[in-house]
Order: C-alpha cells, then structure tokens, then sequence
C-alpha cells in the first residue's frame, strides 16, 4: 500500500491528442515523474537511455503486451513508443469531391522515417531545443473537443483510438513507481507488418 501511495504521488503529464490528418495519424504523449532530469542525465552520458516500440491495437493480446512492456521491461529514463499501424486496405476509405480516394496515406519509407525521428526525439511535445531534429508533433493540429465531431470518420477512428490505448499505458504506469515516457502513434498505412518491421530493424543499426 504505501508503494501504491508513492506511485499515485508521481506527476503525470498527458499531453492533449494532436492529429494531422494529412498524414493520416495521431500522437499522444504521457510523461511520468522526474523523466526530463533523467533524458538531461542521459544526454550528459550519466546513464543509459532506451527506447522500446510495441506494436500495438485495440486486442486483448496487444493489452498484454504493454502489460508485460511497462510492467517487466521498462526502467526509469526509458521510452515506450506504442504504435498502431491500421491498415488502410482493411479500413475505411473516403473520397474527394471528385469521388477519388484520399485514404492513400504516405509511402511506407515516408512512415518509415516519421517512426525514425521519433525515435530519436528526446524532446518535449512541442517544443523544439536549438541543435536538434524538429518535434514530429511541431506542424501537428491539436484536436479540441468541439473539432473531434468535425473529423471525418477515419481520422475520428483514429483519434479514439489513441485515446484507448494512451488510456491504457496510462493505467499500467499508475501501477508502477516508473518516471519514464510513452508515445502513443496511430496511423494509416499500406502494409503495417511491413512498416513495422523496417522500422525495427532500421532502429536496431542506429
């Protein structure tokens, strides 16, 4: 009970939902206790930081695996990138004014390189340090509630969709002493295991 206690004392900064429905995504970012002082000590080479990625949906089986990410594998300073590929093939497509599809969405290298950067990102959302890559988040919309019910019916899925499952970190890192940070992403694509895995394997070389 009294780790409980210390648990719920930790700050939890949860950032508002930024869409960008011209790339056919949503970001969210939670960020629990002290975790800026441990990316600055990490930055002056004074600890190990490290960045895990978990493919993830709306599944029972994708609620294990952050289960067993935050509850088993993460450590203080860490980053849990929690990715929701949706394929958009299996989605649902609208149409412009001349009936053509707009549910394309970006390439999968494009996807690729967005997944890349921020990976590497280590700052804040939204702001931006001079001498580092721009925030993926920094030409991002952010979705009020009166603009939720303007969203046309994908990105509204996708926007529901990270509410779940930053819900759902958010709730496993209340059970937890952990001061570290989640990114939540969920985007359109053409072939998720595709994306995910160049995205893997390309982070594993960096």
């Amino acid at each position: 009970m009294a780790e409980l206690r210390s648990a719920q004392q930790l700050s939890l900064n949860i950032s508002p939902i930024q869409s960008s429905p011209e790339a056919h995504r949503c970001v969210r970012q939670v960020v629990r206790g002290e975790y800026t002082q441990f990316a600055e000590d990490a930055q002056k080479g004074l600890r190990r930081q490290r960045v895990y990625l978990v493919s993830t949906d709306l599944s029972d089986e994708a609620a294990y695996a952050l289960e067993w990410t935050i509850g088993t594998v993460l450590r203080d300073g860490d980053t849990l990138l929690a990715v929701y590929a949706v394929d958009e093939e299996t989605g649902v497509t609208t149409t412009d004014a001349s009936g053509a599809p707009i549910s394309q969405g970006t390439t999968g290298r494009q996807e690729s390189d967005h997944l890349k950067r921020t990976l590497s990102n280590h700052d804040g959302i939204p702001t931006t340090r001079s001498g580092t890559s721009p925030s993926p988040l920094a030409n991002s919309i952010m979705a009020t509630e009166a603009n939720v019910a303007a969203m046309g019916k994908a990105e509204k899925e996708r926007y529901q969709a990270c509410v779940e499952v930053s819900d759902r970190c958010v709730k496993l890192l209340r059970k937890t002493r952990l001061q570290v940070r989640a990114v939540v992403e969920v985007f359109h694509c053409k072939s998720p295991k595709h994306m995910i895995t160049e995205v893997v394997g390309s982070t594993k070389h960096s």
